[in-house]
């Protein structure tokens, strides 16, 4: 007759701890499985620390120029923080952003107030191995805030004889779009620069607060050629400050100018926004 044994209660216990510590040692072994995919992923990107930018070109570039020397009234700078915020809420993540002020002079490199990528999409979605509310974090306190900071500062009068808007769009676009691929360049909407200001140029190669030469007439100067720009397959978008003191200069000839001035640059449109 064959003798059935009961398993002990001891028995038991020891396989349920055996069990629920295998549990614990995989799930151990996959969450640093993941932080480890997750840094190899990171440092495979080459992300900078500083700038929060890989080693690859950005999915976009959008550079801002703002015109300081003069001051902007409250419900202008009212409308162009909209137009700002309109256009930067929801960047794609991986989109670097440049600011720079009206304060280049001829030949000298643009220094920008604030160069970031985006780490995070606006809406919070994440990757696999990405945590949404660090990636929240990330974004809020590394781009967000001293995008910010830039953008009021830039927004702040700094009052200048001149007004060197030619230089400066040369130095920042150089700065900004001068080592892109251009085979890249075909992909609708990936340079853009933003222009805030009243576009009267004011420097020792070109004056518009009066009569002023056409583009024609300018492309035939020194002013031309030490004033050249990186704006091929970049979007313009002038937010044109209307200055009341300045109605005789700034007529629909001034905005043509610098329409066909960016035209003749490269640039793929321009588009005007009257404040």
């Amino acid at each position: 007759m064959a003798i059935r044994r009961r398993r002990s209660r001891r028995s038991v216990g020891i396989g349920l701890i055996a069990a629920w510590a295998g549990a614990v040692l995989a799930l151990s072994v996959l969450a640093f499985a993941g932080i480890g995919l997750a840094k190899l992923r990171v440092e495979r990107a080459g992300i900078d620390k500083k700038t929060l930018c890989g080693t690859s070109e950005p999915k976009q570039i959008i550079a801002l120029l703002f015109d300081s020397s003069d001051q902007i009234n409250d419900l202008q700078k009212i409308k162009t923080r909209q137009i700002l915020d309109n256009l930067l809420y929801d960047i794609p993540k991986g989109t670097r952003v440049d600011v720079y002020m009206a304060t280049a002079e001829a030949g000298q490199l643009a220094k920008p107030l604030f160069s970031r990528c985006n780490p995070a999409s606006a809406n919070g979605a994440p990757g696999w191995s990405e945590n949404p509310q660090r990636q929240k974090e990330l974004r809020q306190t590394r781009f967000q805030k001293p995008l910010e900071r830039a953008l009021k500062k830039a927004l702040r009068a700094n009052p200048r004889e001149t007004s060197p808007i030619l230089e400066t769009i040369a130095a920042a676009s150089v700065q900004s779009f001068g080592r892109v691929n251009p085979a890249h360049g075909a992909q609708p909407g990936r340079y853009r620069m933003i222009i805030v200001s009243d576009f009267l140029q004011n420097s020792s190669l070109l004056t518009q607060y009066r009569a002023f030469s056409s583009v024609e007439d300018f492309s035939n100067t020194p002013g031309w050629i030490s004033t050249l720009p990186r704006l091929n397959d970049v979007a313009i978008k002038m937010v044109y400050i209307n200055r009341a003191r300045s109605i005789r200069f700034q007529n629909n000839k001034h905005k043509e100018w610098w329409c066909e001035y960016f035209i003749r640059r490269g640039a793929t449109s321009c588009d005007i926004e009257q404040l």
